[in-house]
């Protein structure tokens, strides 16, 4: 599966946790490029008219993300949407619209989205709570959230121990332990995955879901 990556050259570090440097180094870029490719086979051939990625950080997932609906949407607590609209206008993306807000709290109407896309965010979000009745809020009666999330594990801290000074607890605390709890009391599990397949399910990498409210 080919997915549009952008150059390098077109995105900045917006914060602390936007690793988006690791989407070209080796080995990491095939853990990053998984999250990706594992939300896009969620989507499958679906168009939605109102996408909202969540957390969308540099942008580097939001060229691919338009490709599957009209609207595009993003939102994160940085301000460096001035970037990302050049990396929008590069790819001649013009139906699109980003706001300086936390998922936990956002201006966006009742039901406004049919599809919300959060990769990697919900580990880092004080108020998990918040954000996911927010995210329910936000989203159409049957409308998808579609989110992959790490979880607590020796073989993926010790990747990522190559590439921070911060040890895991340090970014995540212990939530990762509790996230897909939250999660599954809070919505209807559409589809449910793992990194790897055969074992993820006794000794989870990634987690990944599409989720109805």
């Amino acid at each position: 599966m080919k997915i549009v990556l952008p150059d390098k050259s077109l995105l900045t570090k917006t914060g602390e946790v936007d690793y988006f440097d690791w989407n070209y180094k080796f080995p990491i870029k095939y853990i990053q490029l998984y999250r990706f490719k594992t939300i896009i086979k969620m989507l499958g051939r679906r168009r939605f008219t109102n996408l909202l990625e969540a957390g969308t950080g540099s942008g580097v997932f939001l060229p691919e993300l338009s490709r599957h609906c009209i609207n595009i949407f993003a939102c994160d607590i940085h301000n460096h949407f001035d970037v990302i609209e050049k990396l929008l206008l590069h790819y001649k993306i013009m139906n699109y619209n980003l706001k300086t807000q936390s998922i936990e709290t956002t201006d966006y109407a009742d039901e406004s989205f049919d599809a919300v896309v959060a990769v990697s965010l919900l580990e880092f979000v004080k108020n998990k709570v918040e954000a996911i009745n927010e995210i329910k809020r936000i989203l159409k009666d049957g409308g998808s959230f579609f989110t992959i999330c790490p979880m607590s594990n020796r073989f993926l801290d010790a990747i990522l121990s190559l590439y921070t000074t911060k040890k895991p607890e340090e970014e995540f605390g212990d939530s990762r332990n509790y996230v897909s709890k939250i999660l599954e009391e809070n919505f209807t599990v559409v589809s449910k995955g793992y990194m790897l397949p055969l074992i993820g399910r006794f000794f989870p990498v990634y987690t990944h879901y599409e989720l109805r409210k």
